[in-house]
C-alpha cells in the first residue's frame, strides 16, 4: 500500500485535475499526499536585466510558484478535508524534484492537457521521463472526466514480467474501489491464411494467446475478490485496449518488460497510449534484476 501520493502541479488546468484525482486516490488509500510545484529561472537581458536583479528574480518566481502550491493545497482541504497534503517548492526539473520523495511504495501523480502527442505532456517530457525512470506506479490524468466514480480497472497484459507487475497492481487497485477488472490481451497472426498449414499456425497463435490470457485472469482472481473478465481481441495491443476501455474506467499498463518479443504491449505501445487515451493512465514499472516471485510465475507464460 502506497506510503504516500507525490502530484505535480503547475497552476494549469491540467495539473489540478491530476491534484483532484490524487487527492480522491489518497481518500480511498488513506494516506497522505505531496504537491510538488517547480519554477525556473527566467533568461533576463537587456533592459529587464537592469530592473530585476538575480536575487528579486528569483524571489519573485518563488513567490508566483509558492501561491500555486498554496491553492492546490486549499482546493484539496476543502474537497477531500480528510486527506492530508503538504507542499514543496523546488527550483529543480519536475522530473527530479516528483522522483526526489519515491520508493517503490508511492504512487506519482501529474497531468496532461487536451492536446495530443508530445505537446500533451506537463512541462514537456515530464510524464515521459517519470514512466521510464520512476520505481513508482506513475499516473498521467487528462480531462476532469478522470473525476468522479471509478467503473472499471482496464489492465492489458502479454506475458512479459511488466505486464505481471501491471495486473497485480491494478487486481489490487480493483480491490480498493471495489470494481470490475478487465483484463485485455491483443494479439494478431502476422500473415494472411493461404493454406491449411498457415490456417493451423493462426490458431496455435490464437491459442497460445488465450492461454496467457487464461493464465493472467487466474492470477488476478486469485489476488482479488472482485469480478475479473478476460478479454482477447484480436488487434494490436494499442487497439485491443483502446476498443475495451470507455470513460469512467482506470487504464493500466506495464512499463517495457525484459525480451523484445515477451514486451511488445509495453514499448512504444504504452508511449501511445499516454498519447491518445481519454481516461486515466497508470504505467507500472517492474522492478529491475528483481527475482521472479511465486506469483510471476504463476503468471508468466511460456509458449
Amino acid at each position: 500500500m502506497s506510503e504516500q501520493i507525490i502530484v505535480g502541479f503547475n497552476g494549469t488546468n491540467s495539473s489540478m485535475e491530476a491534484v483532484r484525482w490524487a487527492a480522491a486516490e489518497a481518500a480511498v488509500r488513506r494516506v497522505p499526499m505531496h504537491i510538488v510545484t517547480c519554477f525556473e529561472m527566467p533568461a533576463l537581458t537587456g533592459e529587464a536585466s537592469l530592473a530585476w536583479g538575480a536575487g528579486q528574480a528569483y524571489d519573485a518566481v518563488r513567490t508566483v510558484a509558492e501561491m500555486h502550491a498554496h491553492r492546490a493545497a486549499a482546493v484539496v482541504s476543502d474537497e477531500f478535508p480528510d486527506v492530508v497534503s503538504t507542499t514543496e517548492v523546488s527550483a529543480d526539473a519536475a522530473s527530479v524534484a516528483l522522483l526526489k520523495h519515491v520508493d517503490g511504495a508511492d504512487l506519482v501523480v501529474v497531468g496532461a492537457s487536451g492536446h495530443e502527442g508530445v505537446a500533451s505532456f506537463w512541462l514537456g517530457t515530464t510524464p515521459r521521463h517519470l514512466v521510464h525512470h520512476s520505481p513508482s506506479p506513475v499516473a498521467v490524468i487528462r480531462s476532469s472526466a478522470s473525476r468522479g466514480r471509478l467503473d472499471r480497472i482496464v489492465v492489458g497484459i502479454d506475458g512479459s514480467s511488466a505486464s505481471n507487475h501491471a495486473l497485480l497492481w491494478a487486481a489490487d487497485e480493483a480491490d480498493r474501489h471495489d470494481v470490475e477488472l478487465v483484463v485485455v490481451h491483443g494479439w494478431s497472426y502476422p500473415y494472411a491464411p493461404v493454406d491449411t498449414a498457415s490456417m493451423q499456425a493462426r490458431e496455435l497463435t490464437q491459442i497460445d494467446a488465450a492461454c496467457t490470457l487464461d493464465t493472467a485472469t487466474e492470477a488476478a482472481r486469485a489476488r482479488c475478490g472482485v469480478s475479473v473478465r478476460a478479454v482477447l481481441v484480436e488487434a494490436s495491443p494499442v487497439s485491443a485496449l483502446l476498443e475495451t476501455v470507455d470513460d469512467g474506467d482506470l487504464l493500466v499498463v506495464g512499463s517495457r518488460g525484459r525480451g523484445a518479443i515477451k514486451s511488445r504491449l509495453f514499448g512504444s505501445t504504452a508511449n501511445t497510449i499516454l498519447d491518445v487515451a481519454s481516461v486515466p493512465v497508470i504505467v507500472v514499472r517492474a522492478p529491475s534484476n528483481e527475482p521472479a516471485t511465486e506469483s510471476e510465475a504463476a503468471l508468466t507464460h511460456v509458449g
